[in-house]
Order: C-alpha cells, then structure tokens, then sequence
C-alpha cells in the first residue's frame, strides 16, 4: 500500500506524542524522588506545588550535564540519535499498525547498528580516559588538574575546533538520515512498511568515526599538570597522560537543594570530590553534627538543617581530606515566628502512651480497647537542646493526626525543667468504631494503631 504524506505525518504525530509521554513520565519520576525524599525526612506532605518541574530539573538537560554541570559533547550526540532512531522506529510500527500488523518493522540495519555503537562507546570511553587521567600515579611534586568547559564546544575556555566538527558533523548526520528515511518511505511503494529503517551511507558513518577519533584524541590530552608551588608543566615535560602520587580531587559544590531551608528540613548538595567517609560541614559558625547527615558521598551529602542556625544567608563549607569547597545557603524563618517566640517543630524521642505522664507502657486501655466517645489523653516526648531556656523564647511544635489527616490544629509545648526532655499531650474523643492509626509529628513522627469498638452491652446504645 502506497503510504500517503497525511498518514506519514500521522505516524510520526503519533511516534511523537508517545516519546512525550514517556519523556514526561521520566522526568516526573526523577523529580519527584527527589521531593520525596526531601518531604519524608522532613515528615511532610507534598503539595500541589511540588509536582511541577522546574525547567532546570528538566530530564533531558540534566543527562546531558556531568556533575560540575558542563554540558557533554559525547552524550548529546548519542541523545540525538537515541531520540531520532526510537521517533522513527516507532513511526514505523504506527504505519503497519494502520494496516493491521502488530508484527515489529524489520531488523535495523547493520551499519545503523555500528553508527548507536559507537554512540554509545564514545561517552564511555571520554569518561574512562577521564578518570584514568585523574587516578593515575604522577611523580612526586606533580598534581593534574581537569580542563575547565565553558560549553561543549570549548575547550580549556577557548573554542575547539575538533568539538566543533563533531558537534557539526551529528546534526548534518540527523538531518541527512532523516531525510533519506522520507523518501525510502515514499519511494518503497506498497512495501513501504516492510522495509525497516534505511541504511547509513558509509561515507557519512566514516565522516562520524572520523569526527569520535578526533574528539577522543582531545580528551585524551585535554587538562594540566602543575608543579607544585609552580605555574603548569612545560609541554615537553609532559608524559603519556600523567605519572605519579594519587591526589584527591578538590571538592566542589555544584547545587545546593532548596536553595533556602527550613529548620529541621533535608537540604542535599550535588557536587564532586566531597569522598566517601563523612567530614566536616560547617553551616556559618554552626558545625553540623554527625547525627545530622543523612548521606555523604562522591557527588552527593544530603543532611537536616540543624534547629540553631539562625535565619539569613550563611557561608557553606565542606571539608574532605584537608580540602575545602564554599557554597551558600539561605535559611527561611519559620511561619510561626512571632512576638519574639520561636516555635520550631518537635523532635519526638519516644513511643506515644496514654492518660497517665507517669505510665510511658500504658498504650491500651485496660480493657484492651478505646471506647468511642470517650476522651482519651494521647502523651509523647520530645528533645529538648542544651542552652534551651525553660520558659519564654521557644516552644516546640507537633500535629496530632489520625488516619494521615490533621485531628487538631498543631500546638506548641514549652521546653520545662525535665533535663534535656519534656512531655507534650493530645486529647481526642473517637466518634465511632473502627481500626485507626494515630500519629504525632514534629520533627520526627510517632504512630500508633488503635481498635475502637463499644464494650460487651453497649452495642445500639
């Protein structure tokens, strides 16, 4: 069947609305793992607000970027050809679909094969060449430091003329195999459906190898071997790709997230070099404790904003094995703050009980069940800092929930005399039967499950 130019651009609307869709539901999920998890340390609910991505979030940016946010030459080109081949493949399929076949379009074509290959080898060999550089053992008194990209097209800052060649040479490639797919459609004639993707031209698939060598032989070379105490290594001092003593590299703090906290929230920072064995993070003049961090690794610390830094912006320091990266964080003053009272959330220590502060096991009534309509005290206790004072600046904020929605409006609690500790109290009456979970959030959050049922002759009461 002669495939006409309206169902042409049908199929390929359609191929283009899926890798929408799909695109979309990566870059959802990708963003919203990281809200999630910053929501569940924190104990919070997401809001509506959360659910949109910002641009700079956008998935197909963010594959593109390498963890000091350059943007990668290698990888936007096997991103290119990922995008075109699956357009046009499922183009393919959309187009014997309309003619009732479900079967898959024939096997692609051997030369494409090569051309994704070697896509996909490129990004992995640029990053081997670039870690072996880095890793490798130099003589002592030599550090190597990694070139600086100002863009995928520059090299050491200043513009490469072997980038741009291949930057040049993948979109005359996309351009050229996507116009040979629109006319091998249009010239197959009823077998158009059956042919499969066409082959690359040998010529333009060498012009690409020959563009990859290029680029890899760059990177191979690319960066500096300094002395110590000196500026860097003359050319002919150089060696193959570095000699000698195994260095660390520096930290560097690429992106702080969000970029301003609460207290008590989980802030993440995105960087490089931070090692893997947890150091020093200095927020302003406030150390943040061991305790806090949540997770430290080569490109990723994630840690709880700690309840004694102040509001504003402060200075934000990491140390890794003697080295240091700066960044800035700006911290939010709480909602609550007013009349010079603070109110920052609960940090609950224990298990949630009932009716008596004295009893802390007295979890149950001693009929072994709530009866509705009755109040019952719901009792917790919480963290209070050293230095706190007993009564007048701070007070410590909790919600009372049951079932996952607020029972209550939130109150606060005062610090008291209890050494480092204090008791805060709910009460609530159960309206009618049933099996509900209750839960007390602050900081932290306690729970507990809770059977509701009249007692033996009360039923109908």
């Amino acid at each position: 069947m002669t495939i006409s130019d309206v169902q042409l651009a049908t199929a390929m609307g359609l191929s283009f609305a899926l890798i929408v869709v799909i695109i979309a539901c990566a870059n959802f999920i990708q963003w919203y793992g990281r809200k999630r998890a910053a929501q569940r340390a924190a104990s919070q609910f997401l809001s509506p607000e959360d659910f949109i991505v910002p641009p700079k979030h956008f998935i197909l940016l963010r594959v593109l970027l390498d963890k000091n946010g350059h943007a990668s030459l290698s990888t936007f080109q096997l991103l290119m050809w990922t995008l075109l081949i699956s357009f046009l493949y499922i183009t393919l399929w959309f187009l014997q679909l309309r003619d009732g076949s479900t079967q898959a379009p024939n096997a692609i074509p051997e030369g494409l094969m090569a051309l994704m290959g070697i896509s996909v080898g490129v990004p992995i060999v640029s990053k081997g060449i670039s870690e072996y550089k880095k890793l490798k053992t130099r003589s002592e008194g030599k550090t190597y430091s990694e070139p600086s990209y100002a863009s995928m097209l520059e090299e050491d800052g200043q513009p490469s003329l072997l980038r741009f060649q291949m930057f040049l040479w993948t979109l005359a490639a996309v351009v050229i195999y996507f116009w040979l797919f629109i006319t091998t459609v249009f010239n197959a004639g009823p077998e158009a459906v059956s042919v499969g993707l066409p082959d690359i031209d040998p010529t333009l698939l060498f012009l690409m190898g020959l563009s990859q060598a290029g680029y890899l032989g760059s990177a191979a070379y690319a960066g500096t071997l300094e002395k110590s105490g000196a500026g860097p290594i003359n050319p002919s001092e150089r060696t193959s790709a570095t000699e000698s003593v195994l260095t660390a590299p520096s930290p560097a703090i690429r992106e702080t997230i969000p970029g301003s906290a609460g207290s008590k929230e989980l802030v993440t920072l995105l960087g490089s070099g931070f090692g893997t064995t947890p150091d020093s993070l200095m927020i302003g003049q406030v150390k943040v404790s061991p305790d806090y961090i949540r997770r430290w690794e080569e490109d990723r610390i994630e840690f709880i904003l700690p309840g004694t830094v102040p509001p504003g912006r402060h200075a934000l320091v990491v140390t890794a094995e003697g080295n240091s990266a700066r960044g800035e964080i700006s911290v939010s003053t709480p909602p609550w703050v007013h009349e010079g009272i603070e109110k920052t959330a609960a940090d609950i220590i224990s298990e949630i009980w009932i009716d008596d502060p004295s009893q802390k096991s007295y979890r149950v009534p001693p009929i072994g069940y709530f009866i509705p309509e009755k109040r019952y005290y719901f009792f917790f206790e919480f963290a209070v800092p050293p230095g706190t004072p007993s009564w007048g600046r701070t007070e410590f904020r909790a919600g009372f929930y049951i079932d996952g929605k607020p029972a209550c409006e939130p109150r606060s609690f005062m610090p008291g005399y209890m050494n480092g500790k204090n008791y805060g109290v709910f009460d609530y009456r159960f309206e009618s039967e049933g099996t509900f979970t209750v839960e007390i959030r602050g900081a932290t959050t306690k729970s507990m499950d809770v059977v509701v049922k009249c007692p033996p002759g009360a039923q109908g009461v």
